[in-house]
């Protein structure tokens, strides 16, 4: 099956082809780097992480470019409010409004750090600031998350003259005006020769342009047109450019660095669906504008993510950032919450609570919990299958030279995971697979003696199928990113996670269910049960069987 992708510029699926195959130029718009990335930018990365990955396992040769957008109003004004120190009027900001202690501690350690790295350095602090975020970036933010690398990571700051160069081919081509120290890309003239302004996101021009009628700008010359060159203001960072000192718009930004990158046309722009208007728009305008032919054949957007349904932000209080978020579960939780939705649709992020009700508390499951039961049902699946091919002593792929039961049914697990992501990457409907797979791999994992004895090469027979399911199933996980490794290692992380999370110890626990373990011994059943219960009331569940007591701890 050939892969398909929505085109966010066409509106339908298309069968991806490559401008020059097997490679696949990919740009993806990064962060602007003001402060700590949130659960917002997580649902990016992963979804584009997970597209990645499977153009590289579909033999595709991938040059991925990932920006950071180190020039901003936000970086600048971030500057400021460190200059103006911890008790500045900014405080006062309704974007503090909800701001607790323990976030205010944290803010003001950061600053704080900032204005050490600065000490002695040269520079414009909006470059320090933007430099210390690019370093939580990648050394705390997004570290645990195994990323797939970019080739590169361009910065605007490095990318100035390309930016010049560009503008300056805009206004060679007649779509775009100085003003007063500004530049300006003309949308209703470029509109009017192409007839193309607003495809992405399907606006009418005829009605931003009748709109802009009513509050026509001082410097522009008709409310559509957007900045390419700002005029430099005191105490910002600036440029030296043709029209005096200055810095770049932010639109103009993605564009020299992805055709500098990947050159033009490139294959796919990805981003958040935010991104569409005006941010995309106005990149393909400029970018066309300048080179007179097509930008990027193919736009990809995420959707959004809420939080218990209500858009995410700092003046609601229910902001959370990636640091916050790996509190509350620990990466590949993290992952399977975002790949459990297709890229292109909203995630509803919910924490797991307690409501009140009728008939008195009811906890409501929340995101967290989900996915932590499937990622324990998957790993615990493959665990199991493990320790049965240990225990006979099966090498992975064979088992007694005996061929896997229904190749058809097996095989399929893969096809069907395969003809998921070959659907507009299609995470939601594989990892789904992935379930069914697994389904598979405990029925025969769990299948009786004298039923193995049955099937055509008997007992052996099984293992070998046992063997090549759980195969494919930690090849098909390790697509996604989901750890691919050894099952008991995944299991082991998740628990002294949870182990952490409710402030217990692991050595108490263990303490605990050795003394059980000899109260049963000595028939001492009442100890047995005051420690059991003890444990459940602690948030650990035992579970005993013939080859001793195994815990886990409850979510919630």
């Amino acid at each position: 099956m050939s892969l398909r992708i929505y085109n966010v510029l066409t509106q339908q699926k298309e069968t991806f082809a490559p401008i020059q195959p097997p490679q696949v130029n990919f740009y993806l718009c990064g962060v602007t780097v003001y402060g700590r990335s949130h659960i917002g930018h997580l649902r990016c990365f992963l979804s584009f992480d997970a597209i990645l990955r499977y153009f590289r396992y579909r033999d595709y040769d991938v040059r991925f470019v990932r920006n950071f957008t180190d020039i901003d109003d936000k970086i600048i004004a971030r500057a400021a409010e460190i200059s103006a120190g911890p008790e500045g009027a900014w405080r006062q900001d309704e974007a503090y409004a909800n701001y607790d202690d323990a976030m205010w501690s944290e803010r003001l350690d950061e600053d704080a750090l900032i204005r050490e790295r600065a000490a002695g350095q040269d520079r414009h602090l909006a470059e320090v600031v933007a430099d210390y975020f690019i370093d939580v970036f990648h050394n705390e933010d997004f570290q645990p998350f195994d990323l797939v690398a970019p080739m590169s990571e361009p910065r605007v700051s490095q990318y100035i003259p390309q930016i010049i160069a560009l503008i300056e081919k805009i206004m060679a081509n007649g779509f775009a005006y100085e003003s007063a120290g500004d530049v300006y890309f003309d949308v209703p003239t470029y509109h009017a020769k192409t007839q193309s302004y607003g495809r992405l996101s399907g606006r009418d021009v005829a009605q931003m342009l009748e709109g802009a009628r009513v509050a026509p700008s001082d410097k522009k010359r008709s409310g559509p047109d957007f900045v390419l060159w700002k005029q430099a203001r005191p105490g910002e960072p600036s440029w030296p450019s043709p029209w005096g000192d200055g810095r770049p718009g932010w639109h103009i930004e993605c564009s020299a660095m992805s055709v500098e990158e990947l050159g033009q046309p490139f294959d796919i722009h990805g981003g958040g669906k935010d991104l569409i208007f005006p941010h995309h728009e106005n990149e393909i305008a400029q970018s066309e504008a300048a080179a007179q032919m097509p930008y990027c054949h193919t736009w990809m957007h995420n959707g959004f993510i809420t939080v218990d349904g209500v858009k995410m932000s700092k003046s609601l209080g229910n902001f959370i950032t990636i640091a916050e978020g790996l509190k509350m579960a620990p990466p590949e939780v993290w992952r399977y919450i975002v790949l459990s939705t297709h890229y292109a649709n909203p995630i509803d992020f919910s924490r797991t609570r307690e409501v009140q009700g009728a008939q008195g508390t009811e906890v409501v499951r929340g995101s967290i919990d989900i996915a932590f039961d499937r990622l324990e049902y998957f790993y615990e699946s493959l665990q199991k299958a493990a320790q049965q091919l240990a225990e006979a002593a099966v090498d992975g792929s064979d088992a007694a030279g005996q061929a896997p039961v229904d190749d058809a049914r097996v095989d399929a697990i893969k096809a069907q995971f395969c003809a998921a992501m070959d659907d507009d990457f299609n995470t939601a409907r594989a990892v789904a697979t992935i379930g069914e797979g697994m389904k598979v791999l405990n029925e025969f994992c769990d299948m009786k003696a004298k039923a193995a004895a049955k099937l055509p090469g008997g007992a052996s027979a099984r293992l070998s199928t046992v063997a090549k399911i759980a195969d494919i199933l930690r090849e098909v996980l390790g697509v996604l990113g989901l750890p691919a490794g050894d099952p008991t290692a995944v299991l082991e992380g998740l628990r002294d996670f949870s182990v952490a999370q409710r402030g217990l110890d692991r050595a108490w626990i263990e303490a605990q269910i050795d003394a059980r373990l000899a109260a049963r011994d000595a028939r001492d059943w009442a100890r047995s049960d005051e420690i059991r219960d003890a444990l459940l009331a602690a948030g650990v569940a035992l579970r005993d069987g013939p080859k001793g007591t195994a815990w886990k701890v409850l979510r919630g």
